[in-house]
This record gives structure tokens, C-alpha cells and sequence, in this order.
């Protein structure tokens, strides 16, 4: 209501109708009212739209563009693509704000005050975050990887900028922090296509060891996945 008034200067007695009518039409049909508050709503409107498209457009591209980047995972394409589509509808709503004559300098005040509050309240989530983030640019894991995080062992079924999500190999979900994970020691068991396998046989006391032995070696060495 202040807002209102303060941009149109307008003060109607609803006791007189005629002459309340008489204001009212006055007004809207005025260049410095109604004309104006309406071009500044379809202002407001062609920006909020073009912002729209251009997040969508640039969202695409910027989807094409890290696509041909082998060295970046899908978890960061991902973020890349959703934080620049974001940041372009937040500027085009500041920008559509400003053609409705309100003051942004005020609105970006609080919004920096706020974000400094929140930064207090939220350590914790903040601690994910930067995890979060240090864990899409280096990459230890991306999405299918068998990994053991957290002393949780499980596949990558998903991951946000705070937590990650793995399926256990008994199909259990279990969701963990990211600072949690970036702050401890991280095995991924697929990141290489050839690992070592260690397997213990047991023998009896009266069994012939030698001959064991030589059953084991044969076997080593005409397997095909066995590697000298």
C-alpha cells in the first residue's frame, strides 16, 4: 500500500462516488498513471519472458558446451547447466523490478544482510556445499561408480550439491553428507578397469600341498582374465 501510493500520489474519498470515479479514470488515463504503470507492468513482463527464454537457450548450450568436456563428471555438466539457468532468471527478475520503478539498491542490501544471517545459521549446509563443490571439480567419483565413502560401501545412485545418494549391494538407500565424505578417505572400486583380486583357499592338514598348489598355478595360468 505504501508502494502504491508513494508511485501513483493518488488519495481517493470513497464517500463520493462520482468524484472517486472521476479520479480513478483520471488517473489511469494520465501519462504519469495508469499509461505509466502500465508500461512499466509490460516492461516488467517482456523481461520476466525473455529472461525466461534466455535461460532456456544459454541452459542448452552451456549443456552442448560441457558435453565435449572429458575431464569434467556429469555430477558438475549438471550443476554448471541448473546454476546458469538460475542466475539468469534471478537477474532478469531484479531487472523486471527496477522497470516496476522500485529501488534494487535496498533489495540487494537485503539480500546480502540475509545471506550473511544465513551463512551463520547454516555452517553446516555451507560445510556441504563446499564439499560439494570440491567434489564435482576433482571428480573421485561420478554417477555408477562402486565406492566405498564414509565406511559405506555402495554404488553412486545420486548426488546434490550437499549430500550423495549410494545403493547399497543389498538395494539399501543411504544418504550422505558431502563434507562427510570429502573429509575422509574415499575408495573407488570402478575408477580402474583392472584391480587385483585376492582369494584365500583352505586345506587340510593331510592334503598334498605341493599337488595344491600346482592345481592353483595351472589355474592362474590359463585363465584368460588372469594377467602375468
Amino acid at each position: 500500500e505504501a508502494y502504491i501510493t508513494t508511485i501513483s500520489g493518488v488519495k481517493v474519498d470513497v464517500s463520493d462516488a462520482s468524484a472517486a470515479w472521476t479520479v480513478v479514470t483520471g488517473w489511469l488515463t494520465s501519462k504519469e498513471g495508469g499509461i505509466r504503470w502500465a508500461k512499466n507492468i509490460v516492461f516488467f513482463l517482456v523481461i520476466i519472458i525473455i529472461s525466461w527464454m534466455l535461460s532456456r537457450v544459454i541452459a542448452k548450450a552451456v549443456k552442448k558446451a560441457v558435453a565435449n568436456i572429458q575431464s569434467a563428471s556429469t555430477l558438475l555438466k549438471d550443476f554448471l547447466v541448473i546454476i546458469t539457468s538460475k542466475i539468469i532468471l534471478i537477474v532478469g527478475f531484479i531487472v523486471g523490478l527496477s522497470m516496476l520503478e522500485v529501488n534494487i539498491g535496498p533489495l540487494l542490501a537485503a539480500i546480502g544482510a540475509a545471506g550473511f544471517i544465513l551463512a551463520f545459521a547454516l555452517q553446516g549446509t555451507l560445510s556441504n556445499f563446499a564439499a560439494g563443490i570440491m567434489i564435482l571439480i576433482y571428480r573421485p567419483y561420478d554417477v555408477g561408480d562402486l565406492v566405498e565413502v564414509s565406511g559405506t560401501l555402495g554404488k553412486v545412485d545420486a548426488m546434490t550439491i550437499v549430500s550423495t545418494t549410494l545403493r547399497k549391494v543389498d538395494n539399501q538407500k543411504v544418504v550422505i553428507p558431502n563434507n562427510l565424505i570429502w573429509g575422509d578417505i574415499i575408495t573407488n572400486i570402478t575408477g580402474t578397469s583392472k584391480r587385483r583380486v585376492d582369494l584365500v583357499f583352505g586345506i587340510g592338514y593331510s592334503d598334498d600341498l605341493a599337488k595344491a598348489q600346482k592345481i592353483l598355478e595351472d589355474i592362474l595360468e590359463n585363465h584368460e582374465s588372469i594377467l602375468k
